[in-house]
C-alpha cells in the first residue's frame, strides 16, 4: 500500500494542533518548509502560503494569524 506524502496543509494542521493556538503565517510557513526539508526562500514560502490558503481546514484569524479547529474539519451530523 502506498502512503501519501504529507502536503503543506497537512503539515500546517499538525503544527497548529500541537501549538494549540493561532500562529503568525510567517512562523507557520517557515516551520512547514523546515519540516518538509525545503528551502526558506521567498518563492518556496509563497508557494506554501498559497497552498495553506486553499485548504478549508485552516482558519484565517486576521492580522496574519492562522488557526486549525478540529470541529471545522470533522463532519457534523
Amino acid at each position: 500500500m502506498l502512503t501519501r506524502k504529507k502536503s503543506e496543509a497537512d503539515w500546517a494542521v499538525d503544527i497548529l494542533t500541537v501549538n494549540g493556538e493561532p500562529m503568525h503565517y510567517m512562523q507557520l510557513i517557515t516551520e512547514i518548509a523546515e519540516k518538509m526539508g525545503r528551502k526558506t526562500d521567498t518563492n518556496t514560502l509563497t508557494s506554501i502560503y498559497t497552498r495553506i490558503n486553499l485548504d478549508n481546514r485552516l482558519l484565517y484569524q486576521g492580522e496574519g494569524y492562522w488557526f486549525y479547529h478540529v470541529n471545522r474539519a470533522t463532519r457534523r451530523e
